[in-house]
């Protein structure tokens, strides 16, 4: 019983948003490295295609370590932020009545709410030491990244990074509590997870990773939003102002469309330039998810629309990785 607890403390449903950056900026990084092997092919060779043909071998024989670490990087920060996130609200009684398991229908036709480790009896402590464990990884992990990419002004975002997971629910003004969850979710799950990435990997950002990490970041902001939609009352009750509260559930579930929208038109525009036009035709076969998520929010049904927010996020990641891996 303690092991599913814990388990369902991790917040598994959410974990697609701290996995999908990162395999957008490996894609988008593994697009650009390969682009540095293009070079004319005379006699003899131009300075500049040889530095570029040296630049291109390092940073493949670098790749895939340093993927791997940035997607320890931002597991484990996700880990720690879902924990320290459950001993926040543990301890301030947000997560109040939060102690049994999730079932098919709450009340008020509402999805009931899954378990939280605090509210489930485990020891505050133990909860905030897991927190701190993840965190330390994450920041072993990040560093040896960092040691191996060279990218030493990504040491700044990976502080940058551990302090708002910390200050998100934790601290005595916490960020969470006054509706600017949403813009660190976009800032650090979108932009800085996917073009730290593609720093890391490949020593540059260009436009396209920036749209897409736009568009990684809206769906992380949309998986935040369908959990503090689920979670708007008993927020109201405890004085969490998330954004769904200040706007309201119908402006919030509005809002939620809005942000879907926009993400699947910068989501097929990316697919299609990098699959003329086939990448856009995959992602747009899966259309049904979004519409069904916003539908099922719009319900109440909010465990349906978490899991299409996760489905989503990873249908997005997924089509970009193998747009990339068949434009070579």
């Amino acid at each position: 019983m303690n092991l599913r607890v814990w388990m369902g403390g991790l917040r598994p449903k959410t974990l697609p948003a701290s996995i999908a950056p990162v395999l957008v900026g490996a894609a988008v990084a593994y697009r650009h490295i390969n682009e540095l092997n293009i070079c004319t092919l005379v006699y003899p060779t131009p300075p500049q295609c040889v530095a570029r043909g040296v630049l291109y071998s390092a940073l493949l024989s670098r790749f895939w370590p340093v993927f791997i670490l940035c997607l320890a990087v931002t597991l484990l920060l996700q880990i720690a932020v879902n924990l320290a996130n459950d001993y926040s609200d543990g301890v301030r009684g947000t997560d109040e009545g939060r102690d049994a398991d999730e079932s098919d229908s709450g009340r008020n036709g509402r999805d009931a709410k899954p378990r939280r480790l605090v509210a489930s009896g485990v020891p505050p402590k133990q909860v905030l030491c897991a927190a701190g464990v993840a965190a330390g990884l994450a920041c072993v992990a990040g560093l040896v990244a960092v040691v191996l990419s060279q990218a030493w002004w990504l040491l700044a975002v990976g502080a940058l990074s551990v302090a708002a997971g910390w200050f998100y629910t934790g601290g005595r003004h916490p960020y969470g509590y006054a509706g600017f969850g949403e813009v660190a979710v976009f800032l650090f799950f979108g932009l800085a997870a996917v073009l730290g990435t593609e720093y890391a990997l490949a020593g540059a950002v260009d436009g396209l990773g920036v749209a897409a990490a736009v568009c990684c970041g809206l769906n992380a902001v949309m998986l935040l939003m369908v959990n503090n939609l689920r979670d708007i009352d008993g927020d109201r009750i405890h004085g969490k102002r998330t954004l769904a509260v200040r706007l309201g559930e119908r402006r919030a579930s509005v809002l939620l469309a809005v942000c879907c929208i926009i993400a699947w038109v910068i989501g097929s525009f990316i697919c299609m330039m990098l699959w003329m036009p086939w990448g856009a035709v995959v992602l747009i076969s899966g259309v049904a998810v979004p519409i069904r998520m916003v539908s099922s929010a719009f319900r109440h049904q909010f465990r349906t629309a978490l899991n299409d927010a996760g489905f989503q996020t990873l249908l997005f990641a997924v089509v970009v990785v193998v747009s990339v891996a068949v434009s070579f």
